[in-house]
């Protein structure tokens, strides 16, 4: 991923020096409060990055946004997987696809940003 020297830093990268990274579980991020403390590490900016990253739906958020996904080139290969394991697994008939504005009506349904 290429970082753009004009935006704010990522939660994780504030959070580097207190060994936070992507893949620090939920649990042991419960815990960077009492690591920055004890080494005089918690500021406003780094109480505001665990603020972004300490809940699962705010998480979650900011980890979507680390991956660049084109959906025109990856959803009709998802599609065609869901529809390969409902087959498998004697699913419901996916019927007919879904036009573009339909797929984005229920994608706009299914994703809030509303943390």
């Amino acid at each position: 991923m290429i970082k753009d020297p004009d935006s704010a830093p990522s939660p994780y990268d504030v959070l580097a020096e207190a060994g936070v990274t992507p893949w620090t579980s939920h649990a042991d991020l419960r815990d960077v409060p009492f690591e920055l403390l004890a080494r005089r590490l918690m500021t406003p900016f780094t109480q505001a990055a665990w603020d972004e990253l300490r809940t699962v739906p705010g998480r979650l958020l900011v980890d979507l946004f680390r991956y660049d996904v084109d959906l025109a080139d990856e959803l009709p290969e998802a599609v065609a997987e869901i529809d390969r394991l409902l087959r498998e697994q004697g699913g419901p008939d996916p019927g007919p696809p879904l036009s573009d504005e339909a797929a984005a009506r229920l994608l706009a349904d299914l994703v809030r940003f509303d943390v």
